[in-house]
């Protein structure tokens, strides 16, 4: 616990010192250069991904589409032989006599 205490008041007081914050600063600039190819390449890979996808689901709906259009068969809707809905009369409750 107080190790703990040490060390983030020691980080605290380094994130202060405006030289560490430089350093900080050229640290993450080599790391976002060193990691941008591989997110470049990443992004083109999620990109084909989806134009693969929506082609994918854009020729499905064109073939749906033909389908359909060929098709004459008019289908009727269904009849149920159940009867209309009616609501059911209220009961109605009157006091009882407590004499």
């Amino acid at each position: 616990m107080i190790v703990r205490k040490l060390l983030f008041a020691a980080l605290r007081m380094a994130a202060n010192n405006p030289e560490v914050r430089k350093q900080a600063a050229k640290a993450a600039d080599k790391a976002v250069d060193a990691a941008r190819p591989s997110l470049l390449k990443a992004s083109r890979r999620a990109g084909e991904a989806v134009r693969s996808a929506s082609n994918e689901l854009k020729d499905g709906v064109q073939k749906f589409k033909t389908e359909m259009q060929g098709s004459e068969e008019v289908i009727p809707p269904k009849k149920t032989d159940a009867r209309p809905k009616t609501r059911r009369a209220k009961k109605i409750i009157s006091p009882k006599d407590k004499s």
